[in-house]
C-alpha cells in the first residue's frame, strides 16, 4: 500500500530527513515514535502531499507523489487526522462532514448526509449533527475530525498526535475510535507518545531519531526488548512520564 524509498527532506541547509525508506502492507497500523524534532510528522505530512521530498519516491497504492498529476488522487485516498482538530467552525458537526464529500467527491447532497451520519453514528456523535465545533469537548471535536476524514472513504488513514492536545480524561474515546478502525483492518500510520496504544494496536513501531528510521519492528521487540540505546534512552524518559494505558485492549 505504501512504498517509500530513500527519501529525504532538506530546509536550505537543515536536513530534517535522511534517506527514509519502508514498505507498509494493506490493512497494517504502524506506529511511528521519537522526540520532538526527529521528524515524525513531516514524513507523515509527505505521504498525503501536505509537504515535498527532496530525494527519493513515495508511492501510494501505486501511485507516484513525484508527479502532480497522481497528487490529487493520492489526497483523495490518503486521510490525516491532526493534532489540532481544524474543524470549521462555522459549520455544524453536519456540515464538517458532508462539505468535502459535495465539493470533491462530487456526492449528492442525499448520499453525503447518509455516509456522514453513518460515521457520526459509528464514532457516537450522531446526536451532535446540528451541534456547532463550540459546542463540543476536544475529544468529541477530534472524532467529528475522524468522521470527516473517513467520509473521503481513504484507504490510509494518517493520525499525526491525534490525542496530545487532548485532556487525559478524553483521550480514551478517541484512542477506542482509532482501535476499531484497525480491528477493521483499515491501513494506518500513527504518531503517538500513547506507548499503551503503539504496544496493543499497531503491529510495527518505527523509531525515529534525527531525521532516520533507527528501529523498525513488532511492539514486543521495539518497545520491550529495544538494543538501540538512544530508543533505549527515550523509552526511560516517556516512561516517566507516560500516561495510563486509558483501558485500550488488545486487538
Amino acid at each position: 500500500m505504501i512504498e517509500v524509498n530513500g527519501v529525504s527532506k532538506s530546509y536550505g541547509r537543515l536536513e530534517v530527513l535522511k534517506d527514509i525508506s519502508l514498505q507498509v502492507e494493506a490493512g497494517q497500523v504502524v506506529a511511528i515514535v521519537g522526540p520532538s524534532g526527529s521528524g515524525k510528522s513531516t514524513f507523515l505530512r509527505m505521504l498525503n502531499g501536505l509537504e515535498s521530498f527532496s530525494g527519493g519516491s513515495i508511492k501510494i497504492d501505486g501511485h507516484d507523489l513525484s508527479l502532480p498529476r497522481e497528487l490529487h488522487q493520492v489526497r483523495k485516498e490518503v486521510g490525516m487526522v491532526f493534532q489540532q482538530f481544524n474543524l470549521f467552525p462555522h459549520l455544524t458537526v453536519g456540515r464538517n462532514v458532508t462539505i468535502a464529500q459535495r465539493l470533491v467527491l462530487k456526492e449528492s447532497k442525499a448520499a453525503a448526509e447518509e455516509r456522514a451520519r453513518r460515521l457520526l453514528a459509528r464514532v457516537g456523535l450522531q446526536e451532535k449533527w446540528a451541534s456547532y465545533p463550540s459546542q463540543l469537548s476536544g475529544g468529541q471535536q477530534q472524532r467529528v475530525a475522524i468522521a470527516r476524514a473517513l467520509a473521503m472513504e481513504p484507504k490510509v488513514m494518517l493520525f499525526d498526535e491525534a490525542t496530545s492536545a487532548l485532556d487525559p480524561e478524553l483521550v480514551g474515546e478517541v484512542l477506542d475510535v482509532m482501535r476499531s478502525l484497525a480491528a477493521d483492518g483499515m491501513t494506518m500510520l500513527v504518531v503517538t507518545h500513547e506507548m499503551g496504544f503503539a504496544r496493543n494496536v499497531a503491529d510495527r513501531v518505527l523509531f525515529m531519531d534525527a531525521g532516520r528510521i533507527a528501529a523498525d519492528g513488532p511492539p514486543a521487540l521495539i518497545l520491550d526488548k529495544p538494543k538501540d540505546e538512544r530508543l533505549i534512552q527515550f523509552l526511560r524518559r516517556i516512561g516517566n512520564h507516560e500516561r495510563p494505558d486509558h483501558a485500550v485492549q488488545p486487538v
